[in-house]
């Protein structure tokens, strides 16, 4: 399917101005010092995710999970379309530093909430499946730093209705998780042997 590969090809160029912000955030001396360093870890995270894209986009078979018809995923493509613009304009003003802290914080929830979608959660899924020589899952991983990052991002964030979208993102990731381990569990009788 044609709007499978560019939901695809859409992940990795999100993950890609990601890791790019990270970078970006990661250099700033005027953010504070845990932020920086989480940033810093986060830019490392992306950059060793970018390799599972690159197998993704050349071994990928999806096996449509959860049922999507094709206008189902032309609707996605358009979202993500509108999301990758309005970070490459976020870029944009992030290179003549015109952003402040806050505003990094928010662009880094947005980064990683478009990623804990659905598809992305079926496609990562379908590749751990396909990669049995992993030690731990993308989706574990993704879960993994959505975890950290509510963590790390908690104090900054006080009344902002954004963490908590953070943490149903998370619970949301998990519960559908489990539901495909429960549903399509060739993981799960992986990790039983």
């Amino acid at each position: 399917m044609k709007e499978i590969k560019e939901i695809i090809d859409m992940g990795r160029r999100l993950d890609e101005l990601a890791y790019e912000t990270y970078t970006l955030f990661s250099k700033r001396d005027d953010f504070d010092r845990p932020l920086v360093s989480f940033w810093m870890d986060m830019a490392e995270w992306k950059k060793s995710h970018l390799k599972h894209w690159k197998k993704i986009s050349k071994t990928f078979v999806y096996k449509n999970l959860f049922n999507r018809n094709t206008a189902d995923l032309k609707s996605i493509i358009k979202q993500l379309k509108n999301i990758q613009a309005e970070h490459i304009e976020f870029m944009r003003r992030l290179r003549k530093k015109r952003i402040a802290q806050d505003e990094a914080i928010t662009q880094t929830i947005l980064n990683e909430f478009c990623l804990v979608t659905d598809i992305y959660l079926e496609i990562f899924y379908c590749y751990d499946e396909l990669v049995k020589e992993q030690t731990s899952s993308c989706v574990e991983e993704c879960e993994s730093n959505l975890v950290k990052m509510a963590n790390v991002l908690k104090p900054y964030l006080r009344l902002n209705p954004l963490y908590a979208v953070l943490l149903r993102s998370i619970v949301d990731l998990k519960h559908k998780y489990d539901l495909l381990l429960t549903n399509f569990g060739a993981i799960k009788k992986k990790k039983a042997v």
